[in-house]
């Protein structure tokens, strides 16, 4: 209902729509670039979790290939019929397992903590975005949302820090395995 005094409501070329408030649309895309920022951020944490959690399947897959070998080798060697050099390479092929299945379950766990920091990201993020879109009718809600987004941020660079630090524990554990192999083909040799 309009006053005598107020003024007839814009209208776009149809004459049906009223045009919108330039303050409106500017606040509308400030809300939308808010809401848009964590749901990057979750994207981002699920491609990089993809990533670890096959690498982590990779890993937990060879520490149960070596176990099994290791088991396989400590039968042969309860067995009486074996020759001495065969039982002392399956010793020296016995000790290469342990330390590498010590050094592959050191790195699944580290992967393992990776992805549950990207986890934890994944779920502060939402909770950002569920507390910037709340905010907008209980405006206490804004330091949640901060906090929220600033946990998520640091969840994520913990996560990715422990993946470097097992990026290069893997470099390790090959380098381990090459000279293993190396003796065995100086002792065989």
């Amino acid at each position: 209902i309009q006053s005598a005094h107020s003024p007839p409501p814009r209208t776009t070329r149809g004459g049906v729509f009223p045009e919108p408030d330039p303050a409106m649309q500017t606040e509308a895309a400030v809300v939308i670039g808010q809401l848009a920022t964590p749901v990057v951020m979750i994207s981002a944490a699920g491609l990089i979790g993809l990533g670890l959690f096959n690498r982590y399947a990779v890993v937990v897959g060879r520490s149960r290939t070596f176990a099994n070998e290791r088991v396989q080798l400590l039968k042969q060697l309860s067995g009486e019929s074996a020759n001495a050099a065969a039982t002392s390479l399956d010793r020296i092929r016995l000790e290469a397992l342990e330390a590498h299945s010590s050094g592959v379950l050191r790195r699944a766990v580290i992967i393992r903590s990776a992805l549950q920091c990207l986890m934890v990201s994944i779920l502060a993020m939402l909770t950002a975005s569920a507390a910037i879109g709340l905010a907008l009718v209980s405006e206490p809600l804004w330091p949640l949302a901060f906090i929220a987004f600033a946990v998520g941020l640091l969840a994520m660079a913990a996560g990715v820090v422990l993946e470097l630090f097992e990026l290069g524990l893997s470099l390790r554990d090959v380098r381990l395995e090459n000279r293993m192999l190396h003796d065995l083909e100086l002792m065989t040799g």
